[in-house]
């Protein structure tokens, strides 16, 4: 069962949180939810040479959205961070994610 996701209001800021450290933190919307999701970053800090997974953690609901939030840090300054937005549905099966939908393929920049 494919369930249909939508991630909206993508609001993000990159600050130094220690000498030498540089943290992404990002808050999104998904709208249109169901059961056994888990929502997220693809990031990289280095042009998609090497890209990790940022696993976002649930804030609460609004009205018919839910509110997530991810963060990742990395060394810096300066550091630019690239990242797209994703939600994955497990469908029951957790040892196989499946990723139903981003935030329609935009990378977003931010430099820290």
């Amino acid at each position: 069962m494919q369930t249909a996701f939508n991630i909206t209001d993508v609001a993000f800021s990159a600050a130094s949180v220690a000498p030498g450290v540089v943290s992404l933190v990002v808050a999104f919307r998904i709208h249109n939810h169901g059961p056994s999701h888990v929502a997220g970053l693809v990031v990289t800090t280095d042009l998609w040479a090497n890209s990790h997974i940022a696993k976002a953690a649930f804030k609460g609901v609004g009205s018919g959205f839910e509110l997530w939030q991810a963060s990742f840090t990395a060394p810096g300054p300066p550091v630019l961070f690239e990242f797209v937005v994703f939600c994955d549905d497990y469908g029951g099966l957790n040892s196989v994610p499946r990723i139903w939908n981003t935030n329609g393929g935009n990378r977003f920049r931010v430099k820290g």
